[in-house]
């Protein structure tokens, strides 16, 4: 098998980078052979058969450089079964040029990519160019150019594809009505949680290791501060808690484009001394900060994933943790809510955020109970374990025709 995404060293500058980590070390284990491309020191060291072809850093065109010849050099000397990734560009590619050395693509789509660019222009918009008659037309041109060209290359990729991977039923859902892609070449497979590295630590060991006060309740966010995410939200929703709970302090665990506006925005509302914003995080470390929280939260906004409903990876390892959630009320995350130990409220909406996570605040045995129930949820159903060997039965399906 061919991994044709980098596959970099752990952060959570990119949520995407533990998709890949994971995903590949637990092919691995079921026995794969796994070829990938790596810039950094990944260890792989207990894994006898994955492959690491080093990529020297630099700049995006000597990296771009530099990964092509590695890859043209691979592909000239070995054959593979499958050829895998989860981005449009190599998957263009791959349809273009590697069809003789690959025997089958498979690819694998975690969100609709025009949405989140939209979604990131409209921030973008917003902050620097606050009245509409500002905005310039010659960059919106190119836009426009630039978003059909991607869209040219994801259905491209889309179409080279012998089987597509969809991590929500709403992905596959678009796919099929608006790409026109056959239902059956699209499998829906969840994202999962390392049930090894996320599991329950001891509170006050973990608080006393990130220099964390003992008894000050923390309500905890993990993840790439992107729009979607809807940390806004949370900042909003702090005066409303801290009314109640004036001790109460705030983990903003990651890094991301919004993190400039969400430190400006908590200063404007005058709560920065309530929120800490780690910045990039170690993966093996950022169970120590949930599980030195008492609440964790995934406010999620309904553009982009109301549409595309999630695959929520941070709830589930939050609740792989024993911690109990509370999240939006869209579609993925209410049901993984309502088996496993969480409260859905409304998006978008500060003070729903913040009277479910009062509500958890003032009841430590509701605390206690949710958080037991999400970890038995998550530990039966949605392991990366459990999730490669669904990739694994999706990649053999590819063959099923030439039997």
């Amino acid at each position: 098998m061919l991994f044709l995404d980098m596959v970099r060293p752990l952060s959570l500058a990119d949520g995407s980078l533990i998709h890949r980590y994971e995903l590949v070390s637990n092919l691995a284990r079921l026995d794969n052979e796994v070829h990938i491309f790596t810039v950094g020191e990944i260890s792989f060291s207990n894994l006898a058969n994955v492959h690491s072809h080093y990529v020297s850093p630099g700049n995006f065109l000597s990296l771009t450089v530099n990964y092509l010849k590695i890859s043209i050099r691979l592909l000239g000397s070995e054959t593979f079964d499958v050829l895998y990734t989860r981005n449009p560009n190599f998957g263009f590619l791959a349809g273009l040029f590697c069809k003789s050395r690959c025997r089958r693509i498979v690819y694998e789509l975690n969100g609709i990519p025009e949405d989140e660019k939209n979604l990131l222009r409209e921030k973008s918009e917003e902050n620097e160019f606050p009245h509409a008659e500002k905005k310039n037309n010659f960059s919106n041109r190119y836009f426009s150019a630039h978003a059909r060209l991607k869209l040219f290359i994801l259905k491209k990729a889309l179409g080279f594809s012998d089987r597509i991977i969809a991590v929500t039923p709403g992905i596959k859902s678009n796919l099929k009505k608006g790409y026109k892609i056959p239902g059956e070449k699209i499998f829906v497979v969840s994202n999962g949680a390392n049930t090894f590295l996320f599991q329950p630590l001891e509170q006050e060991t973990c608080r006393k290791e990130l220099g964390l006060d003992l008894k000050t309740p923390f309500v905890c966010f993990v993840g790439n501060l992107a729009p979607w995410q809807g940390v806004e939200y949370l900042i909003k929703a702090a005066s409303h808690i801290l009314s109640t709970f004036p001790e109460c302090h705030f983990l903003i665990v990651g890094d991301g484009a919004m993190k400039h506006n969400l430190m400006k925005l908590s200063r404007e509302l005058e709560v920065e001394d309530k929120f800490i914003f780690t910045g990039v995080i170690a993966y093996d470390r950022v169970p120590l900060y949930i599980n030195a929280s008492d609440i964790c939260t995934a406010p999620f906004i309904f553009a982009r994933n109301a549409k595309i409903g999630l695959s929520p990876l941070k709830l589930y390892e939050y609740m792989a943790c024993g911690k109990p959630v509370v999240a939006s009320n869209i579609s993925g995350v209410y049901e993984v809510l309502e088996a496993g130990g969480g409260i859905p409220v409304l998006p978008e909406n500060p003070k729903a955020l913040a009277e479910g996570i009062l509500k958890l605040l003032e009841n430590p045995d509701l605390r206690m109970k949710l958080g037991s129930k999400g970890l038995s949820y998550v530990t039966e159903n949605y392991s990366w374990y459990s999730v490669a060997k669904k990739v694994n039965e999706v990649c053999k399906s590819a063959f099923e025709t030439e039997k």
